[in-house]
Order: structure tokens, then C-alpha cells, then sequence
């Protein structure tokens, strides 16, 4: 029996490229905002701090993006394959993902491997956050109110 995320596959890989576009912009525009007002006349701060959002946004959105499509397919195809969803299905698409996207820019083997290096371990760090945090019980954070019984140890009621 194929795994249910299987089904949803181009779906989630096109969700995923604007999910990261728009998480990429916003990024972009409160990194480099105070950056182009900082690096400008008194005169012009809020022009210049306008125009490197202007600038960088896009840039940085669309390399988001595509390291985004980059990991819904990787991690489409993985789930197609093995028919599970567990540790490797989801740190191997990031591996590849990292590998596949300073490629096509043409920056050598050094800076793929740095960026595959950094995406395989924000993977892992992601997966135990994900894993400690799915095995937090929240009944034994927030027990229910226990009913006060009387001194007999019988609750009674009037």
C-alpha cells in the first residue's frame, strides 16, 4: 500500500516552492532593511533600506524556493521508493537537496559540499526537535483537576 503523502506529491512540491519563496522574501527583507539603512546617507535611509529589500528579496526567495522544490521532489521520490516515512526519508531529500542546489550557480565542489554538509545536519537537528517534541506528553504537563473528596474519603453530593 503506497504512503498517503505519496498521493499529494506535485501538490506539495509546488505548496512547498511558495512556502519558501515567501519565507525566503520575508528573511530577506528583515536582513537586508536595516542593512540598506544603515549603508546609506542621512538623507536617503529609507530609500536605500527600500531598494536592498527591493534588490535582495526576490534573489534570496527564489534560492529558497528552489532548494525547496529541491527537497519535496527528493523527498516524493524517497517516499515512492522505500513506501515509508522515517529517519531517512526525511534527512536523505535534504542531503540531496543541499548537493543539487549550488550546482547549476557553478561554485565548485567546495561550496557543495558545504552546502550539503549544512542542510544533512539542519536535517538531523530538525528531525530530533521533531522527535522530542512528538514525544512530549501533554496530559502529564497540564494533569485534570482532581475532585476533592471529603474526610471519609467518599465525595458527596448535596
Amino acid at each position: 500500500m503506497p504512503h498517503p503523502d505519496i498521493k499529494r506529491c506535485p501538490d506539495c512540491i509546488i505548496d512547498s516552492a511558495g512556502c519558501c519563496f515567501v519565507a525566503g522574501a520575508i528573511g530577506a527583507s528583515a536582513y537586508h532593511f536595516p542593512k540598506g539603512l544603515y549603508n546609506s546617507p542621512n538623507g536617503q535611509r529609507l530609500a536605500a533600506g527600500a531598494r536592498a529589500v527591493r534588490i535582495n528579496a526576490p534573489r534570496v526567495g527564489g534560492s529558497l524556493a528552489a532548494f525547496g522544490v529541491c527537497l519535496e521532489a527528493f523527498r516524493c521520490a524517497m517516499l515512492s521508493a522505500r513506501k515509508t516515512d522515517d529517519f531517512w526519508s526525511y534527512v536523505l531529500p535534504w542531503f540531496a537537496a543541499g548537493i543539487c542546489v549550488p550546482v547549476p550557480l557553478g561554485r565548485g565542489p567546495r561550496a557543495v559540499a558545504i552546502s550539503a554538509l549544512t542542510s544533512l545536519s539542519f536535517s538531523v537537528l530538525a528531525y530530533g526537535l521533531r522527535f522530542c517534541i512528538g514525544r512530549v506528553d501533554v496530559a502529564s504537563l497540564f494533569p485534570p483537576p482532581s475532585v476533592d473528596s471529603g474526610p471519609s474519603g467518599s465525595s458527596r453530593e448535596d
